[in-house]
């Protein structure tokens, strides 16, 4: 009662402070908790124990040799909880392997690392208040608020280079993440009354509009991509609850006076409006740029968090009998090939980097030794691979057109990072940006632009800050990984401490792409003077006009009142796969492909075949996936067929007289 005249926003901004002190507070005690007993920690042992008392039913699909003989049909081992500390009891025959079958019961790290999670959404919620308490207008409010949804995409990317370290941490960062979003977006609806809300969201729609008019469709392809099953259950209950208007069923939902305009209308008011607003876009623009979302995340997910730590686990095992001196020649060799490929992120390397070289080098150099050997490794292939993707890759490309066209070279952005990167010696924005990137196109720009390549590599110099904690984290696993002879752990509190590295890991990644892209922003807005001075590339500024009139005419051929009823169909179906192919991963990802780790054989969790990750639902979504590539290279190709003939015609009329009528209609 001491607060009730307190506006909800004023209120809301005071808990930044305790939101955070109730973070710090929790995450110590979860500290002392763990490390106050054995069975407060996170191993093998109490991985079991957790599935045994959640009664989580073992996977004897992919395990049929763990199943005990005694006719009850439990597994071939146990968890003795009455000794001190508790080990594994394993029946004769009985493989070690067998711990396995309880790979997919989550639940018991879930309850273990609760103090962690809500310690983690405690500070982002804590961190949306503080920046609440900022003095603007509830645009500018709304503007912060909408920079946080730049975690969605920071979590895409530290995810998949987190894959394979098997603690749990991918999972519950997604999670985490979007349960957080939500809790931001009802902190906003809450602390602003509905007259502020409507004028606030007109201000943001018109300021978006004259500022990102140009980037607007690819917000809009995202939004399609992953929220159309919503939209459209969005729109049936609007339909629904229309209906009950209409029909007088329910007298206390009446038509609003607005519904009078138009008795035939399936939808309501505000329904209608969006259905309208949605109209007006640019669909097969729109459709074509959510597709390419959709292609984006396959590959993160797929290429990047699945066959990538495949291959690595090979290469552990592979290498597993050789010295340190070939196992570092091995994996430099490897590591820079790998840094070569576009999609792959520098994490994966590291974590094998930190697994291979601590097996390799413990018993000489010691743990501190090899982990401390291993990052200096890591650092080492970072700076060379980044000074080959500048030089010999950036730098050739720079003399293309037709690359620096594709590179935007002329935007505001691509000058605003012009002038972070360009600057001598270390600033938070450069080296966030060189740290925070993803590792291939941030090291090739800088060459395709020029800079110098001795200050990039002193700005990349404090990676080793992700380094170390992505090495110790794989020093960490091969250690949780070694067991005694009866099959317990040797390092029992190994597994717990993966946990928490691997969450600091990803934090800082995520944590510096967040810093970058805030930086670039204040550069675009705050130093937009400089950066119009930078000049234009003038090969580029011709190349764009000569493309503008066949970019026109695609435009004028795709519009979606005059699409064939065939075409149309082809990229609704495109679409349609796409998306069914990313909601399969993201939401049944345990039914599409097999869990394996850096640390998993291949031969034992696999079978020896590559192709038994793939569950026969990961081949549908993998066939979704290639369907939909299919289908929109062949309206693409229709596309610029049409927009060529046009092109080349002397016809000047235009093709259709309204507007396109949109997806909708």
């Amino acid at each position: 009662f001491i607060y009730k005249n307190t506006e909800t926003r004023i209120y809301l901004n005071w808990l930044g402070g305790p939101l955070m002190l109730a973070a710090f507070l929790t995450t110590i005690g979860f500290v002392v908790w763990v490390m106050s007993d054995y069975v407060n920690q996170w191993n093998q042992v109490t991985k079991v124990m957790a599935a045994e008392h959640t009664e989580c039913s073992p996977n004897y699909a992919n395990y049929p040799n763990c199943m005990s003989n005694d006719g009850f049909g439990g597994t071939c081992f146990r968890a003795n909880e009455y000794v001190d500390p508790p080990v594994l009891v394993f029946e004769a025959n009985c493989e070690y392997t067998c711990v396995h079958v309880y790979d997919d019961c989550a639940n018991g790290f879930v309850l273990w690392s609760g103090p962690i999670l809500m310690s983690l959404s405690m500070i982002f919620l804590g961190s949306f208040c503080t920046f609440l308490r900022t003095e603007g207008t509830n645009e500018t409010e709304i503007f912060n608020f909408g920079k946080i949804w730049l975690f969605v995409l920071c979590i895409l990317w530290a995810s998949a280079s987190l894959a394979g370290t098997a603690a749990g941490v991918t999972t519950s960062l997604a999670t985490l993440t979007l349960a957080s979003l939500v809790g931001s977006a009802v902190f906003m609806t809450a602390s602003f009354s509905k007259e502020h809300q409507e004028n606030s969201t007109k201000a943001v729609i018109d300021r978006l509009r004259e500022k990102y008019s140009n980037s607007l469709d690819y917000l809009r392809g995202a939004f399609i991509v992953t929220c159309l099953p919503f939209i459209a259950v969005y729109f049936l209950l609007s339909m629904v609850n229309q209906f009950f208007r209409k029909t007088g069923f329910n007298p206390i939902a009446q038509p609003s006076k607005e519904d009078d305009s138009d008795h035939a209308s399936l939808l309501t008011v505000k329904g209608k409006k969006q259905m309208n607003r949605m109209k007006s876009w640019d669909s097969v623009r729109v459709i074509t740029i959510a597709i390419y979302w959709g292609i984006f995340y396959m590959g993160m997910q797929v290429v990047v968090a699945q066959l990538t730590v495949v291959f690595l686990s090979w290469l552990i095992d592979a290498t597993a009998d050789f010295g340190l001196v070939a196992v570092s020649g091995i994996l430099c060799g490897v590591g820079v090939a790998m840094f070569l490929l576009p999609p792959v992120p520098g994490v994966p390397v590291y974590l094998t980097l930190g697994i291979v070289l601590a097996a390799q080098g413990y018993e000489t150099l010691g743990w501190m030794g090899s982990i401390s050997y291993s990052t200096a490794v890591g650092l080492v292939l970072k700076l060379f691979s980044s000074a080959m993707q500048q030089k010999a890759i950036g730098e050739q490309l720079s003399h293309k057109v037709k690359v620096r066209q594709f590179v935007s070279i002329n935007s505001t952005l691509m000058k605003s990072m012009r002038i972070v990167l360009g600057e001598k010696g270390l600033s938070i924005p450069k080296v966030a940006i060189l740290i925070g990137g993803p590792d291939w196109p941030t090291s090739v720009l800088c060459g395709i632009m020029r800079l110098d390549l001795f200050q990039i590599i002193v700005g990349t110099m404090p990676i080793v800050f992700l380094i170390f904690p992505t090495c110790l984290t794989g020093a960490l696993m091969f250690m949780s990984s070694l067991e005694t002879d009866n099959g317990n752990p040797v390092y029992p509190w190994a597994g717990s401490v993966t946990t928490v590295t691997a969450s600091l890991t990803a934090m800082v990644q995520f944590g510096s792409m967040l810093v970058a892209a805030y930086y670039l922003e204040q550069t675009a807005t705050r130093r937009s003077e400089e950066a119009k001075a930078l000049g234009d590339d003038e090969e580029v500024k011709a190349a764009d006009e000569k493309d503008e009139h066949m970019n026109k005419c695609y435009k004028d051929v795709t519009q979606w009142g005059i699409v064939p009823m065939f075409w149309k169909g082809v990229l609704l179906l495109s679409m349609a796969s796409i998306i069914a192919s990313c909601y399969l991963v993201q939401f049944f990802s345990e039914l599409c492909f097999v869990q394996h780790s850096l640390t998993d054989s291949i031969e034992d969790n696999l079978g020896g075949n590559v192709a038994n990750m793939f569950l026969p639902v990961g081949w549908v979504s993998v066939g979704l996936f290639t369907g939909s590539i299919v289908l929109l290279g062949l309206f693409s190709r229709w596309g610029k067929k049409k927009a060529k003939q046009l092109a080349n015609s002397d016809s000047s009329d235009p093709l259709v007289d309204a507007e396109d009528p949109g997806i909708f209609c």
